[in-house]
Order: structure tokens, then C-alpha cells, then sequence
């Protein structure tokens, strides 16, 4: 990622604007005298400010410039609607859990972290070149870090891990439990056994009171627009 940098040229120092923001009430944490709430925040009287001339600024482009015509639409979307696009699917991720520390996996994610770390140490023991993906090992820096085991695989168990990998994406709860049990899948950092695959969306259900057979999903949307 690339280095933000001031007009001078000088790097932002992030704890330092962060803590400007908050000073000067650009931005608080929600109910804060409450203990606060993980990533949920309030804008005070500046940032308010800011948000609205940020609306108004796209408002001019697509309502004046492009010639739409703007409408104000509910931020609630029925389930069955967001079932039937796609959405649910889509955004509902397979999640697992170490039962001893209580630490959460995305187990798409652990499978491809064990299985990659596993090749990588096939090849040491094979006394061939490591790559490294710069991209990857940065994701990686606030984990802790893992030792590669220099273990030389079968042929064929390298060539499934590799195929494996290749379609990472496509599969779903069942199948990256039977990935799991297959080749005995662990969390990395305490070789500790996980939980089989539960699933976990990031849409939000709120009650609409009765009808309790009423369900919604909570979606943040900005002002849509038509032409």
C-alpha cells in the first residue's frame, strides 16, 4: 500500500491525525461513556459538516452534470429479495472456531494458509527456491508468525494441494469441512483441532415487529439515483 503523504511530501503519521480528528470532535466512538462499541462512530459538528459537503459534491455531479433524477430510498432490503440476487450467498462466509483459545477463522482462508505453508515446506525440503508474495506476507505482518517445516510430500498429495488451491473459492461449508478432516487442518498457530464450518453473513436481520415471519436484512445505502 502506498505511503500517504502530505503536500509538502512529508508521510501523515496516523496515530497523530487520528488523534487530531479526535480532539477536535471530527469523529467519536459511539456511546463512548458506555465503553463504546467496536467500529461504531459519531460525527461531531466538523465531521458532519464534512459529510455533507462530500453529498452535496456527488449530488452535483449525478443529479446536475450526468442529469439524474435523485430519490431517497428505505435501508432496508426484504431477505427474499437479497436471497434470490445473490447477496446472501455471496456475502455469507464459512467460519470456524479453535474451541481451546476461542480464535475465529474464515476456513476458506485456513485451509489455503495450511495447505500453502505445507507446499512451502515441501519445496525447502526439497532444496528448491522459495517465492515469497510481498502481497501476502503483509496481510500476514499482525499475525503470529508460523515456522515452515521443511517436510517433503508425495508427488500426488502436492499435485492435489495445488489443485486445491487453484479453486479455493468454489467451495462451500460441507466441502472445506471435508477439506479439514482430510488433511487434518489446524490452526496454525496452536496446531490446536477447529470446529467444522458454520455459516456467517455479514448482513444484519432486524425485527420489524410482528409479523414475526417479516424478515429483513440491514443495508447502508447512499442516495441512489436514476436517469
Amino acid at each position: 500500500m502506498a505511503t500517504v503523504t502530505t503536500k509538502t511530501g512529508q508521510a501523515v503519521d496516523r496515530l497523530v491525525l487520528d488523534s487530531m480528528l479526535r480532539r477536535r470532535m471530527f469523529y467519536t466512538p459511539s456511546f463512548e461513556i458506555y465503553g463504546g462499541v467496536s467500529g461504531l462512530y459519531d460525527f461531531g459538528p466538523p465531521g458532519t459538516a464534512l459529510v455533507a459537503n462530500m453529498t452535496e459534491l456527488w449530488r452535483k455531479h449525478f443529479v446536475l452534470e450526468e442529469d439524474m433524477l435523485e430519490v431517497d430510498c428505505t435501508m432496508l432490503t426484504p431477505h427474499d429479495i437479497l436471497k434470490t440476487s445473490g447477496h446472501v450467498d455471496k456475502f455469507a462466509d464459512w467460519m470456524c472456531k479453535d474451541p481451546k483459545n476461542g480464535e475465529i477463522f474464515r476456513a476458506d482462508h485456513l485451509v489455503e494458509e495450511v495447505l500453502e505453508n505445507r507446499l512451502k515446506g515441501d519445496k525447502e525440503a526439497r532444496g528448491q527456491k522459495v517465492e515469497v508474495d510481498a502481497e501476502k506476507e503483509a496481510k500476514k505482518k499482525k499475525k503470529p508468525k508460523n515456522e515452515t517445516k521443511a517436510v517433503k510430500l508425495d508427488d500426488a498429495l502436492v499435485k492435489e494441494y495445488e489443485e486445491i488451491l487453484a479453486q479455493i473459492d468454489n467451495f462451500d461449508g460441507p466441502a472445506l469441512e471435508q477439506l479439514i478432516t482430510k488433511y487434518d487442518i489446524r490452526n496454525p498457530a496452536t496446531d490446536g483441532k477447529v470446529e467444522p464450518p458454520s455459516p456467517s453473513t455479514s448482513c444484519s436481520r432486524p425485527p420489524l415487529a410482528p409479523p414475526a415471519t417479516c424478515q429483513v436484512t440491514c443495508v447502508r445505502r447512499l442516495p441512489r439515483v436514476s436517469s
